[in-house]
């Protein structure tokens, strides 16, 4: 690995998969295959970032940080029909933030009507398992605990290609098949 942070290495491992309109084709669920796009913003600068923790006192953690510097915010995995994760940009991240949200936690994605948050007391506290998942409805008791980081959510979303790969621990036979 050397010196590169692993968002790094997986963001470069993404893009060395796209063609030359930043496209590829996955495969999902259940033999469903389809033609994704990948988009980046330009990154934002150490100055960015320090001003957005100084405006809303929300932790941003190393690896989400490190992400930032390279891409401030993109969508990942966009179809013809929509969808794909929106990766928010700082100014996104404030600008998506719910009056129903606790006023810790802060939205840094968004992914079929869902959000993926970070828990800024935890990133506080250097704890490593700082991810949740909403539907946007529920309250923060609800929440899914993702038990992760941001980089090794993003690696997993990626080698997953989009894939709610945290639901599959209880994704049984039943359920595959509606049983």
């Amino acid at each position: 690995m050397g010196n590169q942070s692993i968002i790094s290495l997986t963001i470069n491992g993404l893009k060395q998969r796209l063609d030359k309109d930043n496209s590829l084709v996955i495969q999902k669920t259940k033999g469903f295959v389809i033609k994704v796009r990948c988009l980046f913003n330009d990154p934002a600068s150490t100055e960015d970032i320090t001003s957005f923790d100084n405006e809303t006192r929300w932790k941003i953690p190393g690896d989400l940080y490190n992400f930032l510097l390279i891409h401030n915010g993109g969508l990942i995995f966009e179809s013809e029909y929509g969808g794909g994760l929106h990766q928010y940009s700082l100014d996104e991240m404030k600008s998506n933030y719910l009056p129903h949200m606790p006023e810790f936690c802060y939205p840094i994605g968004y992914y079929e009507g869902e959000y993926l948050f970070v828990d800024s007391r935890k990133c506080l506290n250097n704890e490593l398992e700082y991810l949740f998942w909403d539907d946007s409805a529920s309250p923060v008791d609800k929440w899914v605990n993702l038990e992760s980081n941001f980089e090794l959510w993003f690696d997993r979303f990626i080698v997953s290609q989009g894939s709610h790969f945290w639901e599959w621990r209880g994704y049984h036979n039943k359920k595959y098949y509606n049983l």
